[in-house]
């Protein structure tokens, strides 16, 4: 089982590390070269939006949220620019149904398209699920279109490795 819960500051310099301590003052927080990283507890149900948004704007910048369990494939994504709302994309989180895209909004990220659309997920589609025609057309349409939409279940995915190829990203 894995489980994160993470957000990233793009830039660098000690009055961004400080703000981040400030306002997160028991998490963990790593410098890269172009983002800090900072790691919250894995009990954390939902992301702290409202510090993460007024660190964004605070600081004048990117900030992205990150979060996955392993188990049953959860994940959210939200970016932040300068404060305002780029990205939202929540799966699995929220709702009766797991694995179910539960908030999608903001325009689609360059990311999105390998970890989402992945061609041999597509394959696995066509020849392990669609039991018909119409559901290899419908599956086909999704992926040409890079569609993702709340209530439907595609395009699955691993939520760590979605998250993996988020972070490297």
């Amino acid at each position: 089982m894995g489980t994160l819960n993470a957000f990233y500051v793009r830039g660098n310099g000690n009055d961004m590390a400080s703000a981040i301590r400030k306002t997160f003052p028991g998490a963990t927080v790593e410098a890269g070269p172009e983002f800090y990283g900072v790691n919250l507890d894995i009990e954390l149900h939902e992301p702290p939006t409202h510090a993460l948004i007024k660190l964004s704007s605070d600081l004048d910048t990117d900030v992205i949220w990150l979060s996955f369990q392993s188990v049953v494939d959860a994940f959210q994504f939200h970016h932040w620019r300068n404060g305002l709302p780029m990205r939202s994309l929540v799966f699995g989180c929220y709702g009766d149904e797991e694995r179910t895209w539960n908030q999608v909004e903001g325009q689609p990220e360059p990311w999105e398209q390998q970890a989402l659309f992945d061609p041999e997920q597509l394959e696995f589609l066509l020849r392990e699920i669609a039991q018909s025609d119409e559901e290899k057309r419908e599956f086909e349409r999704i992926w040409r279109g890079r569609e993702i939409v709340p209530g439907r279940q595609e395009p699955g995915m691993d939520a760590r490795g979605v998250a993996w190829k988020v972070a490297k990203h």
